[in-house]
């Protein structure tokens, strides 16, 4: 009876976070992964990178699920990244599958630092579906949870999508601010309609001694409603090794590893938990990502400008 209730709460819990139009998800990693908040910061590696990672929250519950795919690279004749963007999330009854093509330019400062402008552009599809939500069993149980919702319709929704960014680097210092769903007044937002995002973001690295770095840094995110503040604590060693620390509000602690291998593959794993009324009745949040590199000839002087002679975050 105690878990029928509990899953009961969360999916009312789904329908009062859909009714209030789509939230990007947040990743517990994305200080590693930029691009998938901000366009600017397509090709930034260099090199050609295919990254995918898989989020699970509310372990214990079926609760929300999130895949994102990136694959980006840069051209150095033309200083520009580009990539490719997807992202599955699943939250409640709504389930949101957005893909788009992104781009940015990036100005070089005499192999000092580097300003890039990122544009992010492809279609958003929204679908909502209370008969396959409400109307399953609870998790253990066979009855359905209300016999009565098997006559409510699904709803579904393929909208364009644009994201624009803006990101400042040099070898000690990140700062970013992006705007995902950029067409979409918040006068605009409905169920099956996202809302506007906003995000800005900082962090800097302080050598240690010649082998370990210490990088602190601060995350803004903004869904009119809500504003989300993360502050992370991440000891790196030789650019192979990391352990992240973050704290989000409201209340949500978490900490994430992740390690090189052979200089190509990247494995990370995070695990955050929220301290608020559902803490009890859940296990927490599990992320992982996997990452591949090809390296690029992209750090040779070309007219002056060395992209990417340095590594950046």
């Amino acid at each position: 009876m105690m878990k029928r209730f509990l899953y009961t709460c969360l999916l009312i819990l789904g329908t009062v976070c859909t009714l209030y139009a789509q939230i990007d998800p947040l990743f517990f990693q994305q200080t590693n992964n930029r691009v998938l908040i901000n366009p600017a910061s397509t090709g930034k590696g260099g090199d050609i990178i295919a990254s995918l990672s898989a989020r699970q929250q509310w372990i214990g519950f079926p609760g929300p699920s999130t895949q994102a795919l990136n694959v980006n690279s840069f051209a150095k004749q033309i200083h520009l990244g580009y990539g490719l963007t997807w992202i599955n999330d699943k939250f409640g009854p709504q389930q949101t599958n957005n893909i788009k093509l992104n781009y940015a330019y990036f100005v070089s400062f005499e192999d000092a630092a580097f300003l890039s402008f990122g544009l992010g552009m492809g279609v958003m599809n929204n679908t909502y579906n209370e008969l396959g939500f409400f109307a399953r069993p609870a998790p253990g149980e066979t009855e359905i949870i209300d016999p009565s919702l098997t006559d409510l319709s699904k709803q579904t929704k393929t909208i364009p999508d644009f994201d624009f960014g803006i990101e400042f680097d040099t070898r000690q210092f990140e700062i970013g601010a992006s705007v995902t769903h950029l067409t979409y007044m918040y006068a605009d937002q409905g169920l099956l309609r996202p809302m506007r995002n906003l995000y800005a973001y900082t962090r800097f690295k302080v050598p240690m001694n010649p082998y370990w770095d210490f990088i602190p840094g601060v995350t803004w995110h903004n869904t009119r409603r809500q504003n989300t503040f993360e502050a992370n604590v991440s000891f790196r060693y030789e650019n192979s090794i990391y352990v992240n620390f973050v704290y989000r509000n409201p209340v949500s602690c978490g900490i994430a590893f992740g390690v090189h291998i052979y200089k190509v593959f990247r494995l990370s794993y995070s695990y955050d938990y929220g301290f608020d009324n559902l803490s009890s009745y859940n296990n927490g949040s599990h992320e992982v990502t996997v990452s591949y590199t090809i390296p690029l000839n992209t750090t040779y002087v070309d007219d002056k400008l060395r992209f990417f002679k340095w590594k950046m975050f």
